[in-house]
């Protein structure tokens, strides 16, 4: 049973208590308010030889965020729980200016949490809480919608596998420790008829299947939209890199992948008097699947735990 198996199986628990939307969103809907979690361990998602626990902490804080944005929300507290090695909490030392820089850029709290220790490893789990008076869910993509992402994809997945092999202060590094969600978008949302919306965090192509399967559709991806010279050069200049093994299955990425039905001359101007970067990379079908504008079959490699 793999990772997305497991949680299918969880979303058939019933439930006890009425909810306006439960695991299947990247935040549980209750009235208006907004609820997410997110959990980094060492050695699964960094390794202290290129990224300290402190900034995993953060880290951690910032992907929850994400996904507050994907609802079209404002997030407003949080609640932070920290597995801290033996003979590793001088560390910690450093955290409170982190806390309190993060929690005033973004206008957040801390207001619990729980710590406890480990015999080696860091591991960093966070409870958001925000609110939207319009949720976006994943279920709601229609027919001859545009898919939008909301920035340039690949630049966290490559820098870190140039960490991974060693590479010092590789491009797009930042992309990958401190990835910074624009809340600014929440003004274009507010312009344009959205249907359905997912933060990407397992890569692209896996994120965008998650709105198909539940929206019972497909989609056409038009791959030449994604065309980024700076990423490609870099690519090549590390070793021959293949760009689309990031672009669209690297993941950790942390922007906001939409469908709307606004006209898209209409959404690329309003985005482009806010100053917000944006992408339309394809759009909605009624047939199952999930391809190319050449007809070729695209298949999700993103991450998997399990």
């Amino acid at each position: 049973m793999n990772e997305f198996q497991f949680i299918d199986k969880l979303k058939n628990i019933p439930l006890n208590t009425k909810i306006t939307a439960g695991i299947k969103d990247d935040a549980a809907v209750i009235g208006n308010q907004l609820l997410c979690s997110d959990t980094i361990v060492e050695n699964i998602h960094f390794k202290q030889e290129y990224f300290s626990p402190i900034d995993a902490i953060i880290k951690s804080i910032l992907v929850n965020l994400s996904d507050i944005l994907a609802m079209n929300g404002t997030p407003s507290h949080y609640l932070l729980n920290l597995t801290v090695p033996r003979g590793q909490s001088r560390l910690l030392e450093n955290l409170p200016p982190q806390i309190e820089k993060i929690s005033r850029e973004y206008k957040i709290d801390l207001i619990g949490g729980d710590t406890t220790s480990s015999e080696n490893i860091w591991v960093s789990s966070v409870t958001m809480i925000g609110y939207s008076d319009n949720p976006i869910y994943r279920s709601g993509a229609k027919v001859g919608d545009n898919i939008y992402v909301c920035g340039s994809l690949g630049y966290s997945s490559f820098a870190l596998s140039l960490l991974l092999d060693k590479v010092e202060n590789p491009p797009y590094k930042n992309y990958h420790i401190a990835p910074k969600i624009d809340f600014n978008y929440l003004s274009l949302f507010k312009k344009i008829d959205i249907n359905s919306m997912i933060d990407i965090s397992d890569g692209f192509l896996n994120d965008l299947s998650h709105i198909l399967k539940q929206s019972n559709l497909g989609a056409v991806v038009d791959l030449s939209s994604f065309y980024d010279e700076g990423f490609y050069s870099e690519c090549k200049l590390y070793g021959e890199r293949d760009p689309f093994d990031y672009i669209l299955n690297g993941g950790e990425d942390f922007i906001p992948l939409f469908t709307s039905s606004t006209e898209k001359e209409l959404v690329l101007s309003i985005a482009k008097e806010l100053n917000l970067p944006i992408i339309c990379c394809g759009y909605i079908t009624n047939e199952k699947k999930l391809v190319s504008t050449q007809g070729v079959s695209l298949e999700p490699k993103g991450y998997l735990h399990f």
